[in-house]
C-alpha cells in the first residue's frame, strides 16, 4: 500500500488520499476590495457573488469507523434584496440503518462594512424530509443590500461510494471555487469532470504515510488533488435543454474498490456482464419478468387470437393501458411486485411496464426491457454500469425488423410513442438470454400543428369562414393532456380569448379518445368589426404561434434539445369583395439550415385583390442543436416570430 503513482486527471481515473485538513485560517477576515465591490462587471443582472467557497474533504476515523469529513467555506457578497435568498443554506444528511451523516462546527458571519454579526445556534434548524433525508437550515442575520456573509461548516459521512464532488457552477457567477481531497490509497475511485468551463487548476501530488487505522498494521499514502475554477459564470436554463446535471460544470467521484490493508480487496465498480447477471436474478427485475404466466391469464382469448404481430400488440398494450393505474412513483430497483400490481390494478413505473413485457410475451412477441434515465435525471454513465443513474423502464418491442419503444403509464399516450420525459438520448437494453447492449432512440417525426383557414371578408367588414385544427404526435398528446378536464364551452372561450374580435359559431372536437388517431378540431368564426371600419388589422396566423423568441441568450454553451421533432404549418385563404383591397401583407421569406433538415417558410400572393392566400411552415427536422448551430437557429425563430406578428391589412375602397 505504500506505493502510489499519481494520475492528473480529466474526465475517468483511479485516484486516492487522506489527512487532517484544518478551518480556513483567513476565516472573518475580509480585503478592502470585498468590502468596496458594488457589482459584478462580468455580469450586470447577478443580485450575488460567490466571492470565494471552498471545499477540502479528508478520510478518518470516527467511532471505530471510517468517515469522509468535508470542511466547506462559502464568502458570498449580497448587491441587492434578490440576493437575499444566496444568504439561507440548507444542507441534506442522508441516513440509513448502517450510518447518519452529520453537520458539525456550524459557523457564520455577516458582514456589513466593518460591522459583524454573529450566527446564533438557535437560529440553525433540522427538518426531516423523509426516512433518509433531513435537512439543516439557517438563514444568515442582519441581510441588508451590500452585506457579504461567511459560513463554515463541515458534513461528516460514513458513506464512501459517491465521495463528496464538488459544483463549480450555479444560479450566480462565482470569482473562486476550488475543491481540495486526500484520499487513502485503500479506496480507487473513478472520477468525471462534466461542464463545458476548464480548470484553472488541476493537480495531484503524494503524500506519504498519510493514512493509518488503528488496530491494523500498515499505512496508506494519499493522493493529494486541487481542482479550482475562476471567474465562473452563473448557469443559466434555458427552453428545450435536458436536465441541467448533464452540462453544469463539477466533478463527480464513483467508488471502484478499496483494498485493506490485510490485502482484502471489494470491487464496486463492475461490468455490464456481472450486471446483466445480477440483474437475472435480481427479485424487482429478472424474478419479475418471468411472471408470464399471470398474463396467459389474465390476456383475454381473443387478443391472442389476432393473428396480425403488430394489430396484436397494439391490442395487448392498450389492454395493458387501461388495465393499470400509474400511481405516480418510479420505483424500478425496489418494490416491484407484480402480482400485487395485478390484484390492486395500480403499481409503479416498474411494475406496469415490466407487466406490459411479459404480457406481450405471453402472446409471442419478442420484447425486451430498457432502463434509461429520464430527461431531468440526466445522462447514465456510459462507460461502466452506475445502476443509480437509471430511474425508469420501458419495452422494447421487435416486430419485422422495426422496433417500436412502448410505456404504458400513461393512457393518453398512443402505442410506439414515448413520453417527452423519455427522450434522453439513449437507453441500455436488458437482454437476459445474451450480453445487455445500449440502444439510441429515434426521434419522433409525426409530430405537426396543421392550421387550415378558410375566410370570407364581406363588403360589410365582416371576416366568417371555417378554421381545422389536426395535431398529430406529441402535439396532440399535449392538447389531450390540456382537454382532458375540459369542456368544449372551455376550449371556445379560451380560443376566444387569444384573439381580438372573435367569435367562435360552433365548435367540434374529434378523436378525443381515440389516441391513435389526430386530434381535430373544427370552428365555425366570425371576426366582427365596426361596420364603418376603413381599415383592417388581421393577423392569419391561428395556433402554432410563437410570442416571444425561446432563444433569448447571445451564445449558447450547451446543445438545444427538443426531443423530437416538430412541425408548425399553416394553410390560410381570404375571400376579399370589390370594396377592400389589400393594403400589405407579410413578405414571403425562407431561411434554412444548409441541409434543410430545420427551416422556416412563408409565401404569401394577393391574387389580383380578390383573394389572399399564406402558406407558412416552421419545421424542426432534428432533435439537438449545438452552440455552433445556435445562432441560426435563433434566427429562424426569429424571422417566424417576425412574420407571425405582422398582419394582413385590408382597406376599404369608396366605390
Amino acid at each position: 500500500m505504500k506505493k502510489f503513482t499519481p494520475l492528473l486527471i480529466i474526465f475517468i481515473t483511479t485516484i486516492s488520499f487522506s489527512q487532517h485538513y484544518k478551518q480556513d485560517a483567513n476565516f472573518g477576515k475580509l480585503t478592502r476590495e470585498e468590502y468596496e465591490i458594488k457589482t459584478y462587471d462580468k455580469d450586470s443582472t447577478a443580485n450575488a457573488l460567490v466571492l470565494y467557497e471552498s471545499g477540502k474533504s479528508y478520510f478518518t476515523v470516527k467511532k471505530n469507523k471510517v468517515v469522509v469529513k468535508t470542511i466547506y467555506h462559502f464568502k458570498i457578497k449580497i448587491f441587492n434584496s434578490d440576493g437575499f435568498q444566496h444568504a439561507s443554506f440548507s444542507i441534506p444528511i442522508y441516513n440509513t440503518k448502517s450510518g447518519n451523516e452529520s453537520v458539525e462546527d456550524i459557523v457564520g458571519i455577516t458582514h456589513n462594512g466593518f460591522h459583524k454579526t454573529h450566527l446564533m445556534k438557535n437560529h440553525i434548524f433540522k427538518e426531516k424530509i423523509n426516512d433518509n433525508w433531513k435537512e439543516v437550515k439557517f438563514t444568515m442575520p442582519n441581510l441588508k443590500e451590500g452585506s457579504i456573509v461567511e459560513v463554515n461548516y463541515t458534513l461528516v459521512t460514513p458513506f464512501k461510494f459517491n465521495l463528496t464532488g464538488w459544483k463549480f457552477q450555479s444560479d450566480i457567477p462565482k470569482l473562486v471555487s476550488e475543491y481540495k481531497a486526500l484520499i487513502p490509497g485503500n479506496y480507487i475511485y473513478n472520477r468525471k469532470l462534466t461542464g463545458y468551463l476548464k480548470l484553472t487548476t488541476n493537480s495531484s501530488t503524494v503524500k506519504k504515510d498519510c493514512f493509518r487505522v488503528q488496530g491494523f498494521s500498515g499505512h496508506a499514502d494519499c493522493e493529494n488533488v486541487v481542482y479550482k475554477m475562476e471567474n465562473i459564470p452563473a448557469f443559466e436554463e434555458e427552453d428545450y435543454m435536458t436536465s441541467k446535471n448533464n452540462f453544469i460544470s463539477k466533478i463527480k467521484f464513483e467508488l471502484k474498490e478499496t483494498k485493506w490493508f490485510d490485502g482484502s480487496a471489494q470491487k464496486f465498480t463492475t461490468t455490464w456482464d456481472v450486471t446483466d447477471k445480477e440483474f437475472r436474478t435480481d427479485k424487482n427485475i429478472g424474478i419479475q419478468l418471468k411472471k408470464t404466466k399471470y398474463f396467459e391469464e389474465l390476456i383475454p382469448s381473443e387478443i391472442k387470437n389476432i393473428t396480425n404481430e403488430l394489430e396484436k400488440a397494439k391490442t395487448v398494450y392498450s389492454f395493458i393501458q387501461h388495465y393499470f393505474t400509474w400511481n405516480e412513483k418510479y420505483s424500478i430497483f425496489r418494490n416491484v411486485k407484480i402480482k400485487n400490481a395485478i390484484e390492486n390494478r395500480t403499481g409503479n413505473v416498474g411494475e406496469i411496464n415490466i407487466s406490459l413485457i411479459n404480457a406481450l410475451k405471453s402472446v409471442g412477441l419478442d420484447t425486451e426491457l430498457v432502463v434509461l434515465s429520464t430527461r431531468n435525471n440526466g445522462f447514465p454513465t456510459r462507460l461502466y454500469p452506475v445502476i443509480s443513474d437509471f430511474n425508469y423502464v420501458i419495452a422494447k418491442l421487435n416486430i419485422n425488423n422495426k422496433v417500436y419503444l412502448l410505456d404504458a403509464t400513461d393512457k393518453l399516450n398512443p402505442f410506439g410513442q414515448l413520453p417527452f420525459k423519455c427522450l434522453n438520448s439513449f437507453g441500455r437494453v436488458m437482454d437476459f438470454e445474451n450480453d445487455s447492449y445500449w440502444y439510441d432512440f429515434k426521434p419522433e417525426t409525426n409530430s405537426k400543428s396543421v392550421v387550415y383557414a378558410n375566410l370570407i371578408l364581406s363588403e360589410n367588414g365582416k371576416i366568417e369562414g371555417k378554421l381545422k385544427r389536426v395535431s398529430t404526435g406529441h402535439n396532440a398528446y399535449l392538447k389531450r393532456k390540456d382537454y382532458n378536464s375540459k369542456s368544449n364551452d372551455d376550449i371556445v372561450s379560451e380560443f376566444e380569448d387569444e384573439f381580438t374580435n372573435l367569435i367562435v359559431e360552433d365548435y367540434s372536437l374529434e378523436n378525443k379518445n381515440d389516441i391513435d388517431k389526430p386530434l381535430i378540431e373544427v370552428f365555425d368564426v366570425v371576426f366582427d368589426y365596426e361596420e364603418n371600419t376603413n381599415k383592417i388589422y388581421f393577423n392569419p396566423f391561428f395556433g402554432g404561434r410563437f410570442e416571444e423568441n425561446p432563444f433569448k441568450q447571445e451564445n449558447r454553451l450547451y446543445p438545444v434539445d427538443f426531443g423530437y421533432h416538430r412541425k408548425y404549418i399553416l394553410h390560410f385563404n381570404l375571400e376579399i369583395p370589390d370594396n377592400y383591397k389589400i393594403e400589405s401583407l407579410p413578405v414571403s421569406n425562407t431561411i434554412k439550415f444548409d441541409d434543410d433538415t430545420t427551416n422556416y417558410r412563408i409565401l404569401t400572393k394577393n391574387h389580383d385583390g380578390y383573394k389572399f392566400t399564406l402558406y407558412s411552415k416552421l419545421n424542426i427536422g432534428k432533435t439537438i442543436f449545438y452552440n455552433k448551430e445556435y445562432g441560426f437557429l435563433k434566427e429562424i425563430f426569429k424571422q417566424a416570430i417576425i412574420s407571425q406578428q405582422t398582419p394582413l391589412v385590408l382597406s376599404k375602397i369608396n366605390i
